[in-house]
């Protein structure tokens, strides 16, 4: 079968792998439908080895090559033994695998494990033909949602635990800076959470525009986010400001940016330091938290109930459906080289879905 794997930093390559057979107790098998290329894809590609790791994986043995994608849809083909789920479902894979034994496993804070994994980073993934995945991870979406869709479930859960994180609630004022596929995610799960004013602060004026589309309240630039943010809260700063841009500088921005007395919420992943005027963080009592990833009975289920009710806008996100074969020249190098013109790229690597 047909794999996009890493095999290094520059060096993905589609090829034609052994399938991996029937799945073992527990797992299910699927035929991928759909799978979305993440940011953290891209820094793989570009900068990694991040975290794929690069000795074996103690919970998944798994070390490169190994095949990418996180944000995967698939139909199920078999099931191993012990599992529930009829085949011919359709389901969304939340990915992340934990040991279940440790201290924070047994707390079901389950994204602090240890050994956290997750398939398509430190074991195989949904960028291929078929994927094996554990049955609690694999949750049924409506058949009136497209594979496409659901393919946005694992980063909308991503935003769903931020947007929780910061307690954003009914009047709330919210600041996201960057507006990529999850930030334009939070946009709309800060809305739906009850904020009253949404600014979104991002560099690439195509993504501030589709900010506004997307519920914004005003969407601006880093260099006009401090006069715009107090302007648009009556002179006071967010509640709450959420960075999703992934690099220092939005970091620092957050924290910045808020009100006396607010919450800041850092989940982009990047390897820096942060600096903090400290001065202004003490003496107006701020908050810094962090969100990592999500939770499967949790913020993914959430977020796989919001997309079935249609409560978020999606298809907007969707800039590009291409093959397997084509990951490479039309999934990983066009996001590098024109971020402006390309969003979420999903992949549909057995064809788009009668």
């Amino acid at each position: 079968m047909l794999a996009a794997r890493w095999w290094g930093r520059d060096d993905v390559r589609v090829e034609d792998i052994d399938d991996p057979g029937d799945p073992p107790a527990g797992w299910v098998r699927l035929r991928v439908q759909a799978c979305g290329i993440c940011g953290t894809d891209v820094e793989e590609y570009t900068s990694g080895p991040v975290i794929i790791p690069t000795a074996p994986h103690p919970l998944t043995g798994c070390m490169p090559p190994l095949t990418l994608g996180h944000e995967a849809v698939g139909i199920v083909e078999s099931r191993g033994e012990g599992t529930t789920l009829e085949v011919g479902t359709p389901v969304a894979v939340e990915s992340n695998l934990f040991c279940g034994r440790c201290w924070w496993c047994r707390r079901g804070e389950y994204q602090l494990c240890p050994d956290l994994a997750s398939l398509g980073l430190m074991g195989d993934g949904g960028l291929a033909e078929v994927m094996l995945a554990p049955e609690y991870m694999c949750i049924p979406f409506s058949t009136d949602v497209s594979a496409e869709q659901a393919a946005l479930a694992e980063p909308l859960s991503v935003a769903v635990r931020a947007v929780t994180r910061a307690g954003i609630g009914l009047g709330s004022t919210v600041t996201v800076l960057g507006a990529g596929t999850v930030g334009l995610l939070t946009v709309q799960a800060a809305r739906l959470a009850g904020a009253r004013i949404v600014v979104a602060v991002e560099r690439l004026p195509e993504r501030r525009a589709l900010a506004q589309q997307l519920g914004a309240d005003l969407a601006v630039s880093p260099e006009d986010a401090a006069e715009a943010v107090v302007d648009a809260t009556d002179g006071l700063g967010p509640d709450v400001a959420i960075e999703v841009a992934g690099n220092a500088a939005a970091a620092a921005a957050a924290v910045r940016l808020l009100r006396p007395g607010g919450r800041a919420v850092l989940l982009g992943v990047f390897d820096d330091t942060v600096p903090i005027d400290m001065v202004d963080f003490l003496m107006h009592e701020k908050t810094v938290t962090t969100s990592l990833s999500h939770v499967y009975d949790q913020d993914f289920t959430n977020a796989v109930s919001l997309i079935d009710r249609g409560a978020v806008q999606l298809d907007p996100l969707v800039t590009d459906r291409i093959s397997l074969a084509e990951v490479i020249e039309k999934g990983f190098k066009a996001l590098v080289a024109e971020p402006g013109e390309h969003l979420k790229v999903v992949v549909l690597p057995n064809g788009r879905a009668a």
